[in-house]
């Protein structure tokens, strides 16, 4: 196989509570990184609708910036810039936001697609103060709706401009679900576990379509962070560093945040508090339609459970 002439990037993701800023706070500082402040919504919204890429082709540069904005949730980089949002510390001035757009209104092409993305993505690198071919892996960090088949429209997107290789958090449905029913109490089960289902079959998509992934259980980062950590490193062809056993934010030591409570350092509790909070009958439900490869089985089966990482071969 002839090696890609596209440039590196890693895709970072997991559904929603699936424990995407955990992995992200870990890696938060890391040097050979370019990391995002939060999650990219501009991709993510992007990916999903054909309109929103036909009005983003047909914008001018002078109205590109606003386009750009218009799909960050409407500002939602302003928002992280003012250390704004539930899920994030410690992003206060992260991004120059004037660098942003002035790049995008400098580099829009019209009638391109690819563009858009590559523009976005480069726009952030300058954002965070750094250039085209600094040497740092660009990194794009997003939840993944299964849902809206989220994981396989992003990654295609993104593999249209470049050389992809993605790490996808796998969470136990029942943690999951019991993370998730703090925030949604009326979710419905039979739904909850065919996106359980259809997140897992995304993954193993990707692999054959886009290039190498990597499955992660939320559960192992959590329990063997320095394992776990040194795998990523070694799969993003990353040095491993003490630093990534640290959860951390623009560098500085933050809070790991869950549905139940914000706590220091990472908190073991949330594996296994469905315990208390899931009835018998709900863990059974989702025993018997979540595919079995999801459960978590402890530290010495749920490696082998959930399998290394894998290739386009694989």
């Amino acid at each position: 196989m002839q090696p890609s002439s596209k440039p590196p990037l890693l895709i970072l993701g997991a559904p929603p509570r699936g424990g995407n800023h955990l992995l992200r706070g870990l890696l938060d500082h890391h040097p050979q990184l370019l990391l995002p402040p939060d999650e990219d919504y501009f991709v993510r919204h992007l990916s999903r609708h054909p309109l929103l890429r036909l009005r983003g082709m047909l914008a001018s540069r002078a109205s590109a910036p606003g386009f750009y904005r218009q799909l960050q949730k409407d500002g939602h980089l302003e928002r992280i810039n003012a250390g704004h949002g539930t899920e994030v510390f410690g992003t206060e001035d992260s991004l120059d936001l004037e660098a942003y757009y002035h790049y995008i209104s400098e580099h829009h092409v019209r009638g391109e697609v690819d563009t858009l993305v590559r523009n976005h993505v480069e726009a952030l690198a300058v954002a965070l103060g750094h250039v085209q071919g600094d040497g740092r892996l660009r990194v794009i960090f997003c939840a993944l709706q299964p849902s809206n088949n989220d994981l396989s429209r992003v990654s295609g997107l993104l593999a249209r401009s470049y050389d992809v290789r993605g790490i996808f958090l796998v969470r136990d449905p029942r943690a999951h679900l019991s993370s998730k029913l703090v925030r949604n109490p009326t979710l419905n089960l039979a739904r909850f576990c065919q996106r359980q289902n259809s997140y897992w079959r995304e993954i193993d998509r990707f692999a054959l379509d886009y290039g190498p992934v990597m499955r992660l259980r939320f559960e192992d980062l959590v329990t063997d962070t320095e394992v776990c950590m040194r795998r990523v490193c070694e799969f993003s062809g990353i040095d491993f560093s003490p630093a990534v056993l640290e959860y951390t934010q623009g560098g500085e030591a933050s809070r790991s945040n869950s549905s139940f409570a914000a706590s220091s350092g990472i908190d073991r509790g949330v594996l296994t508090r469905y315990r208390d909070t899931l009835p018998a009958q709900t863990v059974a439900y989702l025993e018997q339609h979540c595919l079995p490869e999801l459960f978590w089985r402890g530290p010495d089966q749920s490696r082998v459970a959930a399998g290394g990482s894998l290739t386009a071969s694989a």
